[in-house]
């Protein structure tokens, strides 16, 4: 039984000693680098529940291209050359990374309107479930690494 709790007890201090440790590590990051990663997020309290039907893979055609597609969770990279539409979809929850920037006309279903976004190489999205559509209005090739998460929402 002593055993068991010395065990414990050096666990336990290990443990606090690391979580210390990363703190500090952390911090001092924090202070020599400078965050460029561009990330916007999306509040889904408002947002409609994920409809199957509409689901990105069976509405994307020839825009999507499956990468992975295991344990509740979809990646796929998503091209939209110029002057392209793709049809109305929807999107469990899920993020975006932009691989290749460009100007989108992006209707969004939620909001009832279309908007004229630019979106910059690099840039991160995370997302609630949503319905939209958009056309590429730029000169370049859009390209998005998409990552779907299919799991159970409160409603």
């Amino acid at each position: 039984m002593q055993l068991i709790k010395t065990f414990l007890m050096l666990n336990l201090l290990a443990s606090v000693l690391f979580l210390n440790g990363c703190g500090e590590t952390a911090n001092t990051l924090r202070k020599e680098t400078k965050d460029t990663l561009a990330v916007a997020t999306v509040d889904t309290a408002f947002m409609p529940n994920y409809n199957p039907a509409m689901d990105s893979y069976i509405m994307g055609g020839t825009f999507v291209k499956k990468l992975g597609d295991t344990l509740g969770i979809k990646v796929y990279e998503f091209t939209l050359k110029p002057g392209e539409t793709c049809a109305l979809h929807a999107h469990p929850d899920h993020t975006a990374y932009v691989l290749q920037g460009g100007k989108v006309a992006l209707y969004t279903k939620a909001t009832g309107r279309r908007d004229t976004l630019t979106f910059p190489t690099g840039m991160a999205l995370i997302s609630g479930p949503l319905i939209d559509s958009g056309t590429n209005i730029g000169n370049t090739t859009i390209k998005f690494l998409i990552t779907d998460i299919y799991r159970p929402r409160k409603l």
